[in-house]
């Protein structure tokens, strides 16, 4: 049983939401943060990237860096970019463009379901950004991004939401800097709200997609907070804190798309390219691409490779998976790589952690994998994007992906709702 919670938004006034809205913190280089910044001062950079906004500070720290990011924020609200909901609310967001649309309903969700499994994850988290998430929601006292949540499709959870698509009028109606249509209503009819409410009581599981760092951290904030307030008034918190709860935007699964995370290895000048070949075809049955156009992978457990500028198609050999272990995480393609490839032939013993290794997602991964190409010593792998099933299945299983399994498209904007508390 999912609980999810209506609440009073901190939103940007209608007509600055083309403005205000952001690209998320982490797909973004702090360079790239302070241009949108410069050209663009209603940008919620300032508040999730707070590092684009100063030069001097070259080594804050997180707790600096949180506190310019709370004072940046406050500053919003006091200039009256944004407005606070006077009563809780359910919200709809839909993001569409020519490949895919989706729409899903942005709900707070509780770190108590978090704690006992119903919100479940398929990835581990980096400590440093997990603390510095930490910092941030602690010094803000605000979740300034929705996190990304599948749900197994209801009928009656998308009846619901459509029929609120049809009565109602958007909030917001705008075009992100990435070509996505965005559009947002508002529920606040009380029926309504507890029929979704009572419809979520149906839903067994709910899964991270894209967050496990910014739910982690907040179930770490409450945690924290919990604990000073029951010191200080030497009894149980009650569950009206608004801490305990964290903002979600939650999509059905037939709903949601996955791109493939593509893998670059730097390797040395000296590297011996026949020797490799000749230890990729133990493994898969490998073919040069005679047209040499990059190679994306249409099915499972194939894959395509450029090596000295040539592109190859690789095809795991059906024994060689027969023999690995039936786990599902086993077969994922992202495994099948890191353990016969990049692990035991090019030395990647943890991609998290290694500085010759590099990952691509989204639309422009190819146009930059063949500019690592041209500019440096790499082998470079294609993937087939992990499907929404294998996430599920993993994430039931209570197991982990490789790091950068998934890239889900579109990325959420930032800026459009927040969740304050005290």
């Amino acid at each position: 049983m999912a609980y999810i919670k209506p609440f009073k938004a901190l939103r940007p006034r209608d007509e600055l939401i083309s403005k205000v809205n952001s690209p998320p913190y982490d797909i973004l280089s702090q360079g790239e943060a302070r241009l949108i910044i410069k050209n663009n001062p209603y940008s919620f950079l300032k508040v999730v990237k707070p590092e684009a906004t100063i030069i001097e500070m070259r080594d804050a720290d997180n707790h600096q860096l949180a506190e310019i990011a709370a004072k940046k924020l406050q500053e919003m609200i006091r200039e009256e970019v944004f407005l606070k909901e006077e009563e809780e609310c359910f919200y709809l967001y839909s993001q569409n463009s020519n490949v895919y649309q989706r729409i899903g309903l942005v709900a707070c969700l509780s770190v108590e379901d978090y704690l006992r499994g119903v919100i479940k994850r398929h990835e581990n988290i980096n400590i440093e950004a997990y603390q510095q998430r930490v910092n941030h929601i602690k010094v803000t006292k605000a979740h300034t991004g929705c996190i990304l949540i599948i749900y197994k499709n209801n009928q009656h959870i998308d009846e619901l939401i459509s029929r609120t698509v049809v009565s109602k009028k958007p909030i917001y109606d705008f075009e992100s800097d990435d070509g996505i249509k965005n559009v947002c209503w508002k529920i606040d009819e009380k029926e309504i709200i507890t029929s979704l409410r009572e419809a979520f009581q149906y839903v067994s599981s709910l899964y991270i997609a894209d967050g496990h760092h910014r739910t982690a951290a907040a179930v770490e904030v409450a945690q924290i907070l919990k604990s000073k307030r029951n010191k200080r008034t030497g009894k149980e918190t009650n569950l009206d804190n608004e801490y305990i709860y964290f903002p979600a935007v939650l999509i059905p699964d037939n709903q949601i798309h996955i791109s493939a995370y593509h893998r670059v290895v730097r390797v040395s000048p000296d590297f011996n390219r026949d020797d490799f070949l000749k230890k990729l075809e133990e493994i898969f049955k490998v073919e040069k691409i005679s047209s040499n156009n990059p190679f994306l992978p249409t099915k499972r457990h194939e894959f395509g490779m450029n090596i000295s500028r040539q592109w190859y198609q690789l095809l795991l050999k059906e024994d060689l998976l027969n023999r690995r272990d039936r786990n599902i995480k086993e077969h994922l393609d992202v495994s099948i790589l890191q353990d016969l490839v990049l692990q035991p032939l090019l030395g990647i013993e943890n991609p998290q952690k290694s500085d010759r290794i590099e990952f691509f997602g989204g639309n422009e991964a190819i146009a930059e994998i063949e500019k690592k190409n041209k500019e440096e010593s790499v082998v470079a792998f294609t993937l087939f994007p992990t499907s929404t099933e294998e996430v599920i299945a993993v994430s039931e299983k209570q197991q982990v992906m490789p790091p950068k399994s998934t890239w889900f498209e579109p990325k959420l904007r930032s800026g459009i709702f927040i969740h304050l508390f005290d």
